[in-house]
């Protein structure tokens, strides 16, 4: 686990660099996240930051579950915190700005988030809903054997992605 971060502190530290994003690129037509942050978008990316992290170090980000819900891969404590924003874009925090900057230090970590950010904040959370539901993906895999609502296993989440997302060859 990465120094007792939790699963919000990484969602807040999504919050941060898309606002920073917006900033940098206000004028730039290179700025590809046309949705903001919804607590959906911010479950999905929690997601993908899990299984790429799990994919490359061998480590789990967060101590929180994952757990399949209807609408995808969700950490409860962080829905439980943002859902009544509804679809409504999240805006940063700054009283976060303290667990940020230690996120940041971390280069290994701040290189995981953005890739995570790079690779996947432009599309949408609907588009992230569905390619987390896809066929032998850990969502469906744990959906079709064990329901909904149960826990997707940290192995099954790092399997999954070295072999189709990270693709590093396993000797």
């Amino acid at each position: 686990m990465k120094k007792g971060f939790k699963a919000i502190d990484f969602a807040n530290w999504f919050l941060w660099y898309n606002e920073i994003q917006q900033i940098q690129q206000e004028n730039d037509d290179d700025y590809d996240v046309y949705e903001g942050l919804t607590h959906l978008k911010i479950q999905k990316l929690l997601y993908y930051a899990e299984g790429i992290n799990l994919a490359v170090t061998d480590d789990s980000l967060f101590k929180e579950k994952i757990y399949a819900w209807p609408h995808g891969p969700v950490v409860k404590e962080v829905y439980e915190l943002l859902h009544s924003n509804g679809k409504k874009e999240i805006s940063f925090n700054q009283q976060e700005w303290e667990t940020i900057e230690k996120i940041n230090d971390n280069i290994e970590l701040y290189d995981i988030l953005v890739t995570t950010y790079d690779s996947y904040a432009g599309y949408t959370a609907w588009q992230l809903r569905e390619k987390s539901h896809v066929a032998g993906g850990p969502w469906q895999v744990t959906v079709d054997n064990m329901g909904m609502l149960k826990e997707i296993s940290k192995d099954l989440i790092k399997n999954y992605f070295i072999r189709n997302v990270v693709k590093i060859d396993e000797k």
